[in-house]
């Protein structure tokens, strides 16, 4: 019951249709993601590494105040609720409420934009692809984490002994929840099942490998077992 409540805030009374597109480039491991945000809710993650990772440098907006109003939450995995909204505020920056509030945000990491305006909002990311011995911790003992990526790549969610997907390391009862920004929904919970894989009753069913996750597109994940986990990757460009 925990988690449906969770799950439903994260809705937010966003109005209108959503989809998010991104189109990837890189130069060596320099990296430009371009993503479009239709009107309404999405999960969005830098997939780059930059300069500071600040929400103001990773994801900026115009400042003649025409995209005032688009706002990010942010969920807390160790209190396991959303914090405070920040909003986008021309000539100034994202601004919360809450002068707590951390607007780092790593590769690995994702949140909730809403897109408040009439049209798409169209962004850029910017940074080195992230490479080497990469580690994204996230919450086990049946709790929730808003996760990503770390790496511009689209893939399946996969587990470490399939090819070609994102390598997750699920345990036997880990769920994932993907939202559809086009529903402004989520689609049906994805749970991991010990020698078959990624399972979901739907009647589109991806398979054992489970969803496709697209680039600068987050999930949420219920994970079981040890209290804190992580998602360890060695990836290269090359």
């Amino acid at each position: 019951m925990r988690t449906k409540a969770l799950l439903l805030t994260a809705a937010l009374s966003a109005a209108g249709v959503a989809t998010s597109m991104a189109q990837v480039y890189s130069v060596n491991a320099v990296g430009y993601v371009n993503l479009s945000i239709a009107p309404g809710l999405a999960i969005v993650a830098n997939p780059l590494n930059g300069t500071n990772n600040n929400l103001n440098t990773v994801l900026p907006l115009a400042n003649d105040g025409s995209q005032d109003g688009v706002t990010i939450y942010r969920f807390n995995v160790a209190a396991q609720n959303y914090s405070s909204a920040i909003q986008w505020v021309g000539g100034f920056g994202w601004f919360s409420a809450d002068p707590a509030e951390d607007y780092t945000v790593n590769p690995g990491e994702a949140f909730f934009v809403q897109n408040t305006l009439s049209g798409p909002l169209n962004v850029t990311f910017v940074g080195d692809v992230p490479q080497g011995s990469l580690h994204n911790s996230f919450a086990g003992a049946n709790n929730l984490s808003l996760r990503s990526s770390q790496v511009p790549q689209a893939a399946p969610i996969g587990d470490p002994s399939t090819p070609n997907t994102l390598g997750f390391p699920a345990l036997d009862g880990d769920t994932l929840y993907v939202f559809n920004p086009a529903t402004q929904n989520y689609k049906e919970a994805y749970q991991y099942v010990g020698g078959f894989g990624w399972f979901s009753a739907n009647a589109d069913d991806p398979g054992a490998a489970g969803p496709t996750i697209p680039v600068a597109t987050g999930f949420f994940v219920q994970g079981t077992g040890p209290l804190s986990r992580s998602w360890d990757r060695t990836f290269s460009v090359n």
